[in-house]
């Protein structure tokens, strides 16, 4: 039985699930009254016993809309059981600049896992101590586990140093695993690589799966009036819904509002296909609803706040309701969002 994330109540003081209504009754709520309750619904999130998904996403999602509270919540991520939380919660303090935080990611670096070791290296670059950069290179091109090297190539583009531009061109054509090459490529235009944007745009219309949506959301940081029209065009006529919430959001995050009626009307689809062996109707519905939330989220209308507040209440997947009260966050917190820098070509 899922369990919903659990926050105290106004007023009664007894532990409740989110489905009961905010603000103890009352028809309205006043904005500093939600943002704080969207901020505890993304702190209990951080401590959400039952699927270390949801505290992983919780740890990206406080370094992103809740930065001055999120570094007790961080550390304790670095703790977690799970690597995949403390994976998140490294990167989160690397991009938070927490330098506080120091000693405990640096035993990070002899973690058992491989994605935390890189993660603590990217962590400790980013607050001044370049000894590690070695190792978490080295991640790219020589690690067994596939999963290590394309957290190493997310690494490198997150760290905003073009110097690695070579590195990750040999990856994106070289490495045995889709995966690797495909966040290699992310990187490379996150960095402001020309051939990798040329390659999303491509991928933009002719990528199969999850590549389609991938390159879109790559391409909102790309900040260029072609991109913005691959964006449109997507947004009206990509074949199915993840594509075009992709494009939404992506839009959203260069200040364009195109893809909000769409992601209004999505925070309730119920469509899924159930004839995709691999994909449960369950989850479809799970990652369709929380694309929308964040894609309304990176629009940023005040205007949508009723809507993400009732999904916040409401939904029965926890990490749904994680997406409105960041999406919430989002609209109120708001924060630039980092572009890829002047297109480049780097011979790889």
């Amino acid at each position: 039985m899922r369990r919903h994330i659990r926050t105290r109540l106004c007023g009664g003081g007894v532990w409740a699930l989110l489905a009961v209504t905010l603000g103890c009754g009352t028809p309205g709520i006043p904005q500093d009254d939600l943002r704080d309750r969207a901020s505890q619904y993304v702190r209990a999130a951080a401590r959400f016993p039952d699927n270390p998904a949801v505290r992983a996403q919780a740890m990206e999602a406080m370094a992103e809309v809740m930065r001055d509270q999120s570094s007790l919540f961080l550390r304790e991520g670095i703790k977690d059981e799970h690597p995949g939380v403390r994976f998140a919660a490294c990167m989160a303090l690397g991009d938070l600049g927490d330098r506080d935080a120091r000693p405990a990611v640096e035993t990070l670096t002899r973690d058992l896992d491989g994605s935390v070791r890189v993660a603590a290296c990217f962590a400790l670059e980013r607050l001044g101590d370049s000894s590690h950069r070695r190792a978490w290179r080295d991640a790219l091109t020589s690690a067994a586990d596939p999963a290590v090297r394309r957290n190493a190539a997310l690494a490198m583009g997150r760290l905003g140093n073009k110097s690695v531009i070579p590195l990750l061109a040999r990856a994106s054509t070289a490495d045995d695993d889709e995966g690797v090459r495909l966040q290699a490529f992310e990187a490379m235009a996150l960095l402001g690589d020309s051939r990798a944007i040329e390659q999303f745009l491509h991928d933009a219309f002719g990528g199969r799966g999850f590549k389609q949506p991938f390159a879109l959301l790559t391409l909102g940081r790309v900040d260029t009036e072609q991109v913005r029209s691959a964006l449109r065009a997507r947004l009206r006529n990509a074949p199915y819904i993840e594509a075009r919430l992709a494009a939404a959001r992506a839009l959203g995050m260069q200040g364009c509002e195109d893809g909000y009626d769409l992601a209004l009307q999505s925070l309730t689809w119920n469509q899924p296909r159930r004839d995709v062996a691999d994909d449960p109707p369950e989850l479809q519905v799970m990652r369709v609803r929380s694309m929308a939330a964040l894609a309304l989220g990176q629009i940023g209308r005040h205007e949508a706040l009723p809507a993400l507040k009732q999904m916040m209440e409401n939904e029965n997947d926890p990490r749904v309701q994680l997406a409105a009260a960041t999406a919430i966050l989002m609209i109120l917190n708001p924060t630039p969002v980092p572009m890829a820098g002047p297109a480049t070509r780097v011979a790889s």
